[in-house]
């Protein structure tokens, strides 16, 4: 494995984590910190990184449809501690674009299965809000709506991927490359 990709995935369990914590405790504000820190981090050390634009914020969008419908539909519910809702935290959001940091690095075996998408969603998903419940950052009411929620949504954010791979938003400005032509 490469170390970006370590790297990558390292930091995505950190922001994960707190991003969680810090809502469980109040401090919804730590998990938008974590995962921008990160990603600036990541993106600034590993230059690839920096075409990821796009994909951040499409799965950003996407993860906030899709937790804002489980809200809404009583699936999913946020503690008042845990910030506000609007009705899925931002926190929440962060989380989300903290998948897609992953998506193309540490999670790139992921590129183009979109079956296996749907099954590593439908058990992933549930299981990382499981996670969050157990340290009370969320409450997961009817746990059905977010295994089928998660079946689509992880397909759909591996299109998102693969779609925005040849003309993501690139953060960095083009690399320049000089040709050198050598007369004899």
């Amino acid at each position: 494995m490469k170390k970006s990709n370590v790297v990558n995935f390292v930091l995505f369990q950190i922001a994960w984590f707190v991003a969680v914590w810090g809502a469980a405790e109040g401090y919804g504000w730590m998990g938008p910190a974590a995962v921008a820190g990160w990603v600036i981090f990541f993106m600034a050390w590993h230059r690839p990184a920096r075409q990821d634009g796009t994909l951040l914020l499409m799965t950003g969008l996407i993860g906030f449809c899709m937790d804002s419908i489980l809200v809404w539909s009583g699936s999913l519910q946020f503690p008042e501690w845990a910030g506000p809702a609007f009705p899925t935290t931002i926190w929440m959001v962060a989380l989300w674009i903290n998948l897609g940091a992953s998506l193309r690095h540490s999670l790139k075996w992921l590129t183009g299965r979109y079956l296996l998408g749907l099954l590593f969603g439908a058990i992933g998903g549930p299981l990382a809000y499981l996670a969050g419940e157990k340290l009370n950052a969320i409450s997961v009411l009817e746990p059905v709506p977010v295994v089928i929620a998660w079946a689509i949504a992880m397909p759909l954010v591996l299109w998102v991927e693969r779609t925005t791979a040849g003309n993501a938003m690139d953060l960095a400005p083009p690399l320049k490359t000089t040709s050198r032509v050598h007369r004899s």
